[in-house]
């Protein structure tokens, strides 16, 4: 840009202050300002002092072709193809198609007498009322009417020239004139007529994946279609080809969808339910017919979103949680039954062994404290040959050695000795050789040092599982070999017992009356008491291993 002061040309530049070297049009301000702009911004030249702004600031497009500052000094701007903005009191505003504009090209504004800005585009020339354009900015109203004029209206060609400045003007008489690829054309506001009828509406036509439809009410859309069209147009004798069109879907939609000239709605992948589908139009002029035309659409459901189908699904849900429900209830009442066979078993076992001790205490020490005691009676007596004295104290000591052998056999029964005295290793120990003393089987053990990481209670229930094992291996496996093997780890205390002898089938270890007594499930019970698990594996002619895991703490002992 040249600037000529007291007979001196200058060149100004960006340097200088301007928004852009590639300037399109400058416009005297009402306050005696210069506005000017370009590919680049819109600048302001002031008293001397340049102030420029571009899209960053709101400005609806750097590429300005046209400039006009209505009465009230409000400045409106048109982009090559960014809308027409509005500038007032520093604030920017965006008019594009969006808000009602015919296009986002704006070449050239020019206002008439009756308050109309008329602005040129590549495909014609269309007006909008000035006072509409303030509404919206001000939020008073949600778009604007755009009115058309093309080659239906006399127009030898509807693109327009813009490139260069001023891209149109307003003659004294107020008519305007707008260059064009086919000449200039020639506007006379004052004898444009205005249609105020509302165009009437019709729905010409509905379509699913390219198939035509009964216009029936509603429209059922049936599962598998995905595609649906909708044709429409409206009636008018005046300038048909620029009725203007909004619709929207009632049930989708939150607002218009402004068609402008487009006659068909497009929708795909609806979601099943109840739908309306409403268009409205307005003429040339802008008159709106807001009744319109509206049609009823139902998208049906796949069968697996029906209610029934929702119901059938729960109810097969329903039923198999009351199926699973009752075979867990039916699983602990046979545990619970189970537990009750145990518990009478137990008690039966307990009773059992207190008739064994009464019936020991009776007829083994009973009788010998009896003998004792008629022994001691005839040697106290007065009328006793002192002779035979030594013999019967003799037998009296002999008697009590046997008593004493009863007691502790008896004591053995009810709590090993040999754990207080000697610990729970030398007392597994022992189990292993005694029973390599009492049978033909060749025992083998290898033992690691387990005393005091179990507590008293347990060191019991650890010992009897040893000995009710290696009491099974000696009556009932009829093996040659047998090992006995107890290993301590940091966190685990194993025991496995290994016989070679004619196993069984664990499956059927109920049905098998030898094995399915007492000691086999006193083990199972034991191993539960110290939070272990047991493990039987045996297969009929090839031994039986049975193993026991009982957790431990990280320091070794029992938890």
């Amino acid at each position: 840009m040249e600037r000529f002061k007291n007979g001196t040309w200058s060149l100004l530049t960006t340097k200088d202050g301007l928004a852009t070297d590639d300037l399109r049009v400058i416009l005297e301000g009402r306050s005696g300002n210069l506005w000017i702009g370009g590919y680049g911004g819109l600048t302001s030249l002031n008293h001397g002092q340049f102030k420029h702004w571009t899209q960053a600031d709101g400005l609806p497009s750097n590429s300005i072709r046209s400039l006009y500052e209505d009465s009230d000094g409000t400045l409106w701007i048109g982009t090559y193809d960014g809308g027409l903005g509005r500038f007032e009191d520093g604030r920017f505003t965006r008019f594009t198609t969006r808000e009602g504009l015919f296009n986002n090209g704006v070449f050239q504004i020019l206002e008439d007498s009756r308050g109309y800005l008329w602005m040129s585009c590549n495909r014609g020339i269309y007006r909008v009322s000035r006072r509409d354009l303030n509404d919206l900015a001000m939020g008073r109203r949600a778009a604007v009417t755009s009115t058309v004029y093309g080659k239906s209206e006399g127009m030898r060609n509807a693109e327009c020239n813009g490139g260069l400045w001023p891209a149109g003007i307003r003659t004294r008489d107020g008519r305007l004139w707008f260059p064009t690829q086919d000449g200039v054309a020639v506007v006379d506001p004052g004898r444009v007529a205005a249609n105020p009828v509302p165009p009437p509406v019709i729905i010409e036509s509905i379509s699913l994946d390219r198939e035509q439809q009964p216009l029936e009410h509603p429209v059922r859309v049936a599962p598998g279609h995905e595609n649906l069209e909708i044709e429409y147009t409206a009636l008018s004798f005046l300038n048909s080809a620029n009725i203007r069109f909004r619709y929207r879907l009632e049930g989708l939609d939150t607002d218009w969808v402004e068609a402008n000239m487009r006659r068909t709605a497009y929708y795909s992948h609806l979601a099943p339910g109840r739908y309306t589908f409403k268009v409205i139009a307005a003429n040339s002029d802008g008159v709106w017919n807001m009744q319109g035309q509206s049609v009823s659409i139902a998208v049906l459901p796949p069968f697996y979103q029906t209610w029934w189908f929702f119901m059938l699904v729960a109810t097969c849900v329903l039923g198999t949680v009351i199926l699973i429900w009752r075979a867990r209830l039916a699983e602990l009442k046979q545990e619970h039954a189970v537990q009750q066979a145990f518990t009478r078993q137990l008690i039966a076992s307990q009773e059992s062994e207190r008739k064994r001790i009464a019936a020991e205490l009776h007829d083994g020490l009973g009788q010998q404290l009896v003998v004792i005691k008629n022994l001691a009676l005839i040697s106290l007596s007065k009328g006793a040959d002192q002779s035979d004295s030594k013999p019967r104290l003799e037998e009296i000591s002999e008697q009590a050695s046997h008593a004493l052998t009863e007691v502790k056999k008896i004591s053995y029964n009810l709590r090993p000795y040999q754990l207080d005295r000697l610990g729970l290793t030398k007392a597994i120990e022992g189990i292993v050789k005694q029973a390599a003393t009492a049978a033909t089987i060749h025992f083998t053990s290898e033992i690691d040092v387990i005393d005091n990481l179990l507590g008293k209670d347990s060191e019991i229930n650890f010992y009897r599982i040893v000995q009710e094992s290696v009491t099974n291996v000696v009556k009932h496996s009829q093996a040659t070999a047998a090992g006995v093997n107890v290993r301590h780890a940091a966190n685990e205390l194993r025991l496995t017992i290994k016989d070679n002898g004619r196993g069984f089938t664990p499956g059927a270890v109920s049905s098998d009356g030898e094995r399915s007594g007492f000691g086999l499930i006193g083990i199972s019970e034991r191993a539960l008491l110290l939070g272990g698990k047991l493990a039987i594996h045996s297969e009929p002619g090839q031994g039986t291993t049975v193993i026991v895991k009982i957790p431990l703490n990280g320091d070794g002992h029992e938890r």
